[in-house]
């Protein structure tokens, strides 16, 4: 299951998700998960489907860049020209709908994470690929709508019980700090949605080329072989994993919805 699960992932959507062992050392791809959900999953007897009380859901919101993992060098050129993506989520009960996220790296004490790797690369660092491994202190606690549009949107019904785990994971969660590698917004949505009883497929893992292309020329990324593989939480992922339950069933596609509600 966990296998054909990867390989939809890996295919769906416009997404280039997966690349095998290349002879420069580059290879990509998404990291699967042991079950899709918790033992004690609100699940319909007959169907498998997720079940809950009336008017209670989550909503996980998802906008991607669509990001090309096919080479390093394309990976590299697809940030640099859209180097935004974010997740968030929406909790509904009866009685509200709340809109929450986490954000940072917002670039004003520091350089963003694709800006200082540029940044290295230029100053001819050994190791410019290390700057993903730092953690940014610009984290922040979204409340209400980010001012971009997501590209899918997914809902899952929830009981009372679901909701109120994840609005005391929500309200207590720490946002100040912020990484690439953990503590972002993809991994902020898919620990609210393990809450849900629901474990997502959102992270991916690179092995990374000493060298490659940037800006048109061979540039080092690494020196030192710690930095050679690199596993993070990415929208992209995400995406294709929400495409592809709602495919089959689990949850649905409310892109719609969302996108004609008043701002």
């Amino acid at each position: 299951m966990v296998i054909l699960v990867l390989a939809a992932v890996a295919a769906g959507c416009a997404h280039r998700l997966y690349a095998p062992l290349q002879p420069d050392g580059w290879s990509a791809q998404p990291i699967g998960i042991e079950s899709r959900w918790a033992p004690d999953a609100d699940l319909d007897p007959a169907t498998k489907a997720p079940v809950g009380d009336e008017g209670y859901y989550l909503y996980i919101l998802n906008e991607h860049a669509n990001w090309d993992y096919s080479d390093a060098s394309s990976l590299v050129f697809t940030i640099w020209m859209r180097p935004r993506a974010h997740s968030w989520l929406i909790l509904e009960s009866p009685e509200d709908r709340l809109e929450f996220g986490h954000t940072g790296d917002l670039g004003i004490t520091t350089p963003r994470y694709h800006e200082g790797v540029f940044q290295k690369i230029k100053e001819g660092d050994p190791n410019p690929i290390a700057y993903l491994w730092q953690t940014m202190a610009d984290g922040q606690f979204q409340i209400g709508k980010p001012n971009r549009p997501p590209t899918f949107v997914w809902r899952m019904p929830i009981t009372r019980r679901r909701h109120q785990l994840i609005h005391e994971y929500v309200m207590q969660r720490k946002y100040d700090q912020f990484g690439l590698r953990n503590n972002n917004c993809t991994n902020f949505v898919a620990e609210a949605a393990a809450l849900a009883g629901i474990n997502l497929i959102y992270r991916i893992h690179l092995t990374l080329p000493p060298e490659t292309k940037v800006l048109g020329r061979m540039r080092r990324i690494w020196t030192d072989s710690q930095y050679r593989i690199l596993e993070y939480g990415t929208p992209e992922v995400l995406d294709a994993d929400l495409r592809n339950l709602a495919r089959l069933g689990i949850g649905s596609d409310v892109t719609d919805w969302y996108l004609a509600l008043k701002r």
